[in-house]
């Protein structure tokens, strides 16, 4: 009788060891779809005052106008200015117009803020609306480097606005997408201070682009991103690993 109630207990134990892990497999997340976007892929601009690299649509140079948006994502340019060098004035109408100062200073002239500077981890959103007047440069000694982008608005019209955060020191600190600096379409933008790990979640029927800023990481799928390049992360959840590094995370719907 003892052998039998033994027996009969491992079985009862195995059972619900079985049923603890098709449980603990049904939690998981799947693993993402990701899509690297490695520096030779990207089209690059090299000038006298400016060097600049497009993650999606191409601003300038003989790329421009070429390539493919991500969702209401159209535009992301990693721009580095010469010392004193700028951009001439021009319009824009209708595009939302983030822009983020990684290394140095940003001046921004224009048809309001004119003359304004931003330092490191800046933020400046532009909604442009019925239409402003603009333009970005480095009045310093010293290279600048920011990134803009460009989002669709999914709402038209009124006067342009201009919102302004500093983005705080360490994970997963907003940049753009909420009541501080609030674009008019269905996106979230986020910087994170990766040290270690930290896990990225994705949606279904969304996407996720992640940006490495400052210092190569790893994604749990086995890419690399060295420093400017970026991964398209399909719905599932990733992990992020770096000894220290800026990251940014873009939260949008999938194309």
């Amino acid at each position: 009788m003892r052998h039998i109630f033994m027996s009969s207990s491992r079985r009862d134990l195995l059972r619900c060891a079985t049923v603890a892990l098709v449980a603990s497999a049904c939690r998981k997340k799947p693993m993402p779809d990701v899509r690297h976007r490695p520096l030779a892929s990207l089209p690059t601009t090299t000038l006298p005052w400016l060097s600049l690299r497009d993650h999606f649509i191409a601003t300038v140079g003989p790329s421009a106008g070429q390539g493919s948006r991500l969702g209401p994502l159209l535009v992301l340019a990693d721009a580095t200015f010469a010392p004193r060098s700028r951009f001439p004035l021009h319009p824009h109408q209708e595009i939302e117009i983030l822009s983020i100062v990684i290394e140095g200073d940003l001046s921004h002239h224009g048809d309001q803020a004119h003359g304004a500077m931003l330092k490191k981890r800046d933020v400046q959103l532009i909604s442009s609306r019925d239409g402003m007047t603009h333009a970005e440069g480095n009045e310093t000694d010293t290279s600048t480097r920011m990134l803009q982008l460009w989002f669709e608005p999914t709402s038209h019209g009124g006067a342009p606005a201009y919102f302004r955060r500093t983005v705080g020191i360490g994970s997963r600190q907003p940049v753009a997408g909420d009541d501080v600096l609030p674009l008019r379409c269905d996106a979230k933008v986020w910087w994170s201070d990766v040290r270690g790990t930290e896990t990225v979640t994705v949606a279904a029927g969304r996407a996720a682009y992640v940006m490495a800023l400052d210092a190569p990481v790893g994604l749990s799928t086995g890419v690399t991103l060295a420093v400017g390049e970026g991964a398209e992360v399909g719905a599932g959840e990733v992990q992020l690993m770096a000894a220290s590094a800026a990251v940014l995370i873009i939260d949008l719907p999938r194309s």
